[in-house]
């Protein structure tokens, strides 16, 4: 295995661990800081992909498809929306003098 292939291997691992850990942060936390870190630790982690997919895309290697995938799965994971609970939902759209 080249050793840029091995590079994008691991730069693809670091990316998950990355990527989830600042979706974690930003989708549970409850402190305003931490999921503004979280946030950061998301939006730097895909410039990393991007800059890695960049490199690997001019080297024509095999490595820009799980990059590609996981910058792409990132996102899709990042802008889900997870179902609120009912309190949450029974107010939507109400002005405030109505609720």
């Amino acid at each position: 295995m080249p050793k840029l292939e091995f590079c994008l291997l691991a730069f693809t691992a670091v990316g998950l661990i990355l990527g989830t850990w600042g979706i974690w942060w930003a989708r549970t936390s409850r402190l305003r800081n931490r999921a503004s870190w979280g946030r950061s630790l998301f939006i730097g982690t895909l410039l990393f992909l991007g800059g890695s997919s960049l490199v690997a895309a001019f080297q024509q290697a095999d490595g820009l498809v799980p990059l590609g995938l996981l910058a792409g799965s990132l996102v899709t994971c990042m802008l889900w929306e997870t179902p609120g609970n009912s309190e949450n939902r029974s107010d939507f759209g109400l002005q405030p003098e109505e609720a």
